[in-house]
């Protein structure tokens, strides 16, 4: 792995933080699952159509110029364990009198080790506040107010627990899309950062309605994100075999979401990649080649890395977003 990154131009921060995420170990517990692991293509096709969140709002509180609600609904996806059986959502919508349901939308998914609202309020909040964009955040499971008994933190315990976290993330961005719809809402985008926009990327892919699509900090394929990038020197490699047979099985089960195994988008031409030119998790050749998968979209490209984009660059994080949206308009 360092062989890799020194024939790349990694950015500082990307070290840092690498270091500091490093406490983090991911896998102490093995694979995990057998059971789980091996429905794990099946289910990756996501081949059954979504059924619509069944959304339990609480009151909305004013924030300024928003307006902020939370909710919760019944995670659909099985085999999850029962501290993530129910997903909690923040719904932040600009504090307008009017009520319709005109006004664009976005699922935001959480990055890794992102839990809670705070961060991505942080990101995404302006959207609603200044573009008259509402904005639903998702909070993962295993993550947060989901996370099980005795795991530390965000150190996600098992292979299988990570998966499941994944795929249940895209099921529920589907179901939360078909309740937006069902709401009569007309133009709906879904956005993320890191494996937020991995997953916003799968669910685009395996969702039939056309969606606005903001993918930040992702590329084609996670399998390098595991095998080769900063991210890789936290997975506990002995726990899973040893580094040849971590490697390699990690590739096969990562690869079930490679996004050249699943169809385009519906409007490819309303997606947006941001990449970093200098990202040490993500590299630059997996978000050029998730473009050239994607020919109709736009790649726009940060002379930063992986952190940097998120620290430094947040506003042209937002303006992918607008554009993207601005594009599903009819």
């Amino acid at each position: 792995m360092r062989a890799v990154l020194r024939a790349r131009s990694v950015h500082w921060l990307d070290h840092a933080a690498g270091i500091l995420t490093r406490r983090r170990r991911l896998f102490t517990g093995g694979w995990g699952d057998e059971a789980v692991l091996e429905k794990v293509p099946a289910i990756a096709r996501f081949s059954e159509a979504p059924r619509a969140a069944a959304i339990s709002w609480g009151r909305p509180r004013r924030d300024g110029p928003v307006e902020v609600t939370d909710g919760a609904f019944a995670a659909a996806l099985p085999h999850l364990p029962p501290c993530a059986g129910t997903a909690y959502v923040r719904r932040i919508a600009p504090a307008a009198p009017e009520r319709g349901r005109r006004r664009p939308v976005y699922v935001a998914l959480a990055a890794s080790g992102e839990e809670g609202f705070a961060s991505r309020t942080r990101l995404w909040r302006p959207l609603a506040a200044r573009d008259g964009i509402e904005v639903i955040l998702l909070e993962n499971a295993w993550y947060g107010l989901r996370r099980p008994a005795g795991q530390r933190a965000t150190a996600i315990r098992t292979v299988a627990e990570h998966l499941l976290m994944n795929l249940s993330t895209v099921d529920e961005t589907r179901a939360l899309v078909e309740h937006l719809a069902g709401e009569g809402y007309e133009r709906i985008g879904v956005a993320g950062f890191s494996m937020g926009g991995s997953s916003a990327a799968l669910a685009a892919a395996v969702t039939a309605r056309p969606l606005a699509l903001a993918v930040i900090g992702a590329g084609r394929s996670v399998v390098p994100v595991f095998n080769e990038g900063i991210l890789s020197g936290s997975i506990e490699l002995e726990a899973l075999g040893g580094a040849a047979t971590a490697r390699a099985r990690l590739g096969a089960l990562f690869g079930v979401a490679d996004l050249d195994r699943h169809p385009a988008p519906r409007r490819p031409d309303a997606v947006v990649i941001v990449g970093g030119r200098r990202d040490g998790y993500v590299f630059a050749e997996q978000v050029a080649a998730l473009h050239a998968l994607w020919r109709a979209s736009e790649l726009r490209w940060l002379d930063t890395g992986h952190a940097g984009a998120v620290v430094y660059q947040g506003e042209a994080l937002r303006r992918a977003a607008r554009d993207a949206m601005e594009r599903l308009a009819p």
